[in-house]
């Protein structure tokens, strides 16, 4: 779920289901243990879609305003980004909305700092850092996690829980093609790794118990809110103009691109998410969203030409190579075994 960086078809969907209720989605779940599974899966495929939809943003926006930084035009979007899903939410569902209890509150509030907070370092660590280290150290969430359970918890983890980790590890170390000898842990590697443990927290806070009981919508505008509130400082202070805001969105690809982001990768990924987590063990889930990489790395294959096309820029689609059916299969083979740990 690093996407920030989420981001449905026939019932039950993650955004059809919570007209059901919170005891129906429960008796889904028990009727079909996998359907959590399953819809943690559709939100890593939007959420992989942002890699090439949040570069080809950058690219087209720098065409339209060349003067700014490339941190300004980031914050900016994500700004805009999760402050209009939580219009676009509020709008949708409004009959849901109120009254918002301390619950939600707390709860949106939560997942908001840690995903906000969390996207800030890791945009700081990306002005020193390859883009394919970040995408490596952060998904160490999957080695966090349970490393959390049993420290504070005593919850011990399985034999194939440990396997299943040391295979995701290793299938995103060839992914991202990490060199592990030219691997170093500097200022910007650090920062990930603090971003990392941000996550970590996001996913774990939506884990607690005091939270079954909480309105998962209401949380998640809450959510979105909080996200554009941590990030808007950023994208105001690294401003160069006021009219900046505007330019960056005056071509019809722009809007295009944003759409989608909006759509696919932030109201259904984390509205998904938010509802269908809790339903599974934590650890299993921190699996599942290791598999984010492996859908971006899909999408590159072919989806920066379509892009480029629409927006006239240059971004050129990734070559089908060796890394990303080995490091796949690695990660795909952790989530297939870890389905027996019952």
């Amino acid at each position: 779920m690093n996407d920030i960086g989420a981001v449905g078809t026939p019932r039950p969907t993650g955004l059809a289901l919570p007209h059901v209720g919170i005891a129906a989605t429960t008796a889904i779940v028990k009727h079909d243990p996998l359907k959590p599974v399953l819809m943690l899966f559709l939100a890593t495929t939007c959420w992989g879609l942002s890699f090439p939809l949040m570069r080809g943003l950058v690219l087209a926006q720098q065409q339209l305003t060349p003067s700014v930084s490339v941190w300004f035009i980031t914050a900016q979007t994500l700004v805009i980004r999760f402050g209009l899903a939580a219009i676009v939410m509020v709008l949708f569902f409004y009959r849901r909305m109120w009254p918002v209890t301390w619950l939600e509150l707390k709860l949106g509030l939560g997942l908001g700092v840690f995903a906000g907070v969390g996207t800030l370092f890791q945009m700081a660590a990306l002005e020193t850092t390859p883009s394919s280290t970040s995408a490596f150290l952060t998904q160490f969430t999957v080695l966090l996690v349970p490393l959390w359970l049993a420290v504070v918890h005593r919850k011990r983890p399985s034999l194939l829980l440990g396997v299943c980790c040391v295979l995701v590890i290793a299938g995103m170390a060839v992914l991202c093609g990490v060199h592990w000898n030219d691997l170093q842990l500097k200022r910007g590697e650090w920062l990930t790794l603090l971003a990392a443990a941000l996550f970590t927290g996001d996913i774990l806070w939506l884990d607690r118990r005091e939270f079954v009981a909480a309105d998962k919508l209401r949380a998640t505008v809450v959510m979105f809110a909080t996200i554009a509130a941590v990030l808007a400082p950023v994208a105001i202070g690294s401003a160069p103009g006021n009219t900046d805001w505007a330019r960056a969105y005056q071509t019809p690809a722009v809007l295009a691109m944003l759409a989608l982001l909006l759509g696919a990768s932030t109201l259904v990924a984390f509205t998904i998410m938010n509802i269908w987590q809790p339903h599974i063990a934590p650890t299993h889930a921190t699996l599942i969203y290791c598999a984010e990489p492996v859908f971006a790395s899909v999408y590159a294959l072919f989806l920066p030409g379509w892009l480029a096309q629409l927006g006239r820029f240059d971004f050129a689609n990734e070559t089908l190579t060796s890394h990303l059916w080995l490091g796949g299969g690695l990660i795909t083979l952790a989530n297939i075994l870890i389905q027996r740990d019952r």
